[in-house]
């Protein structure tokens, strides 16, 4: 499939990146988005299996600082990119390498991967380590992933509570016990609008603070779902005659117009039809890579 080439090399790179924003000894230039640790850990055993230099980084940072990560979430992450196999194989070697217990299959097969030494951290200041900032001072738990949502969203902004459970990933039901303790204490605002509250920052809030400039927060989850979805569409269709790929192609594109909704990525365009739709195909694969490859979104 066209373009796949350059959307792999994409996703590992930002990944890299990822590994480079939360204290990992990599060359190439840091994420300057807010990185979630759960969507880079799940994307990382999926997509980087073979790359030996982000392995090594990412099993320092977990065994160092995997206290940091909901183990929870992690496994809800990782089956929503139907990475659970892949996952277990990274989680054991974690385990065994001294560091947190984290969901694994019975029998799984260890990656390929050895603690390296290539992790520096001295502070969670940098707008990428938010998350692990607010865990770190708040806790492991849903009200410092909601907190960190509210906080990357530019000031004003409201939010409904199935939107926002969504976007942690936590169920609906935790997000809004979350979110009543968070008003209770005067840390979140919260309006009835219609059947569904919208909850908000307050725009006077001392807690903006601890982000003090606008940085993207995007969607990783489902940005994750879209690449790796692209990417094994592209093995199975490696040698399927044309009019097959084109017909499970645009299937495929029309699979993910809410994905790409919430992950704030481009949409291909569905009104070409015939052979044309190859090429249209193989320019959104373009361009996805490209987003991808801006360390600013």
């Amino acid at each position: 499939m066209p373009g796949s080439t350059s959307l792999r090399r994409a996703s590992i790179d930002r990944i890299a990146a990822g590994w480079i924003a939360l204290g990992g000894k990599l060359e190439g230039d840091p994420d300057a988005t807010v990185v979630d640790p759960e969507a880079l850990i799940a994307a990382t055993a999926e997509l980087a299996s073979e790359d030996d230099r982000i392995l090594g980084v990412a099993l320092d940072w977990c065994v160092a600082y995997g206290d940091a990560v909901n183990s929870s979430r992690l496994r809800r992450i990782a089956r929503a990119m139907d990475s659970t196999a892949a996952l277990a194989s990274f989680a054991v070697v974690v385990t065994a390498s001294g560091g947190p217990t984290w969901p694994a299959g019975a029998g799984a097969t260890p990656i390929a991967a050895s603690l390296r030494g290539k992790v520096a951290v001295r502070d969670l200041s940098a707008p990428a380590r938010l998350i692990w900032r607010l865990r770190s001072a708040f806790g492991v738990n849903a009200r410092a992933d909601v907190f960190a949502l509210l906080l990357s969203c530019p000031a004003g902004t409201e939010m409904r509570v199935a939107d926002i459970a969504r976007r942690t990933g936590f169920s609906k039901r935790n997000a809004a016990l979350a979110i009543e303790s968070m008003a209770l204490a005067g840390v979140v605002e919260t309006d009835r609008k219609g059947n569904s509250d919208r909850v908000a920052l307050p725009l006077d809030s001392p807690l903006r603070a601890f982000l003090p400039r606008a940085v993207a927060a995007p969607d990783w989850t489902s940005r994750w779902i879209v690449a790796i979805e692209m990417l094994r569409l592209a093995e199975r269709l490696a040698d399927a005659p044309d009019g097959a790929v084109i017909v499970e192609e645009r299937l495929a594109a029309e699979s993910l117009g809410p994905r790409l909704r919430d992950a704030g990525l481009p949409r291909p365009d569905l009104t070409v039809r015939g052979p044309a739709f190859a090429a249209s195909f193989a320019a959104w694969i373009g361009a996805l890579a490209t987003v991808l490859s801006d360390l600013a979104q």
